[in-house]
């Protein structure tokens, strides 16, 4: 999958499926943005304060819909820690469609 072509700048692939599930409009914009900051591994590393200004939504509705998009298996969410073990960003893999991998249904 490839989220980022690197010889084009300032553009990013979204997949339609995104419109078409049952995930609220703050999961969806967040999936976006993520799409937008991932890299050409579809890896996405913005910390949520980045994310509730840049989709201008709350705390609270960042941490529901990253939630949200974990449990539609569309997102892997992993802690990435420093040497001393303070937690640094999450790193966010991004999925076109539900993906084995990704947290399933609870």
């Amino acid at each position: 999958m490839e989220i980022k072509k690197a010889e084009r700048r300032n553009w990013f692939y979204s997949y339609n499926a995104i419109f078409e599930m049952d995930i609220s409009i703050h999961a969806k914009m967040l999936y976006l943005y993520l799409c937008r900051c991932a890299d050409s591994q579809a890896m996405s590393f913005p910390s949520k304060a980045t994310m509730m200004r840049h989709c201008s939504i709350g705390r609270t509705s960042v941490g529901n819909a990253l939630r949200e998009l974990e449990k539609a298996r569309l997102l892997k969410r992993e802690s990435r820690y420093r040497e001393n073990m303070s937690q640094t960003s999450n790193r966010y893999t991004i999925y076109p469609e539900p993906h084995e991998g990704a947290k399933a249904d609870k």
